[in-house]
């Protein structure tokens, strides 16, 4: 029998929303206060679901323990205590909305997810109690088109 299993996980961060292209005025317009120079930051909450084939004899469709640490190790401290902006390079291009950050997680995911024995399922990410942005991991690209320009939702 198939069945899903949710991981969640939490990381600060930093970041800036706008587009170098617009002027000051004109990233207001479009983001706000989130457009200020300095940036601003969140304690994001990532939520991991997983998909799978409840293992007869275990009870499991994965290992527990082997899906947090390959959550721990490409997203939560790739990403915790950074400017998203200048610390992680593919937020150099790509605007980090919670949108692009979502997506970006789903894409590093989802290989060593598939090696562990399970296939994710969605990815959804919390900003703040009030948004939050998630994504369908199967209306993504499949892995073996994914690089490093992996088409974002807004570049910068």
């Amino acid at each position: 029998m198939e069945a899903y299993l949710t991981v969640s996980a939490h990381f600060s961060a930093a970041h800036r929303l706008a587009l170098p292209d617009l002027s000051y005025e004109e990233n207001c317009e479009i983001y706000g206060k989130c457009a200020r120079p300095n940036g601003h930051g969140h304690n994001y909450t990532v939520e991991v679901t997983v998909k799978g084939e409840i293992d007869q004899r275990t009870g499991m469709i994965v290992d527990l323990v082997a899906l947090q640490q390959a959550l721990n190790h490409h997203v939560i401290e790739p990403f915790d205590h950074t400017f998203l902006n200048k610390d992680l390079p593919y937020f150099t291009t790509v605007v980090p909305t919670a949108e692009n950050i979502v997506l970006r997680i789903c894409q590093l995911l989802r290989q060593p997810i598939a090696e562990i024995g399970a296939t994710l399922h969605k990815v959804k990410l919390s900003e703040s109690p009030n948004n939050s942005a998630e994504v369908f991991a199967d209306a993504i690209e499949s892995p073996a088109e994914e690089t490093e320009t992996a088409q974002p939702l807004v570049t910068v």
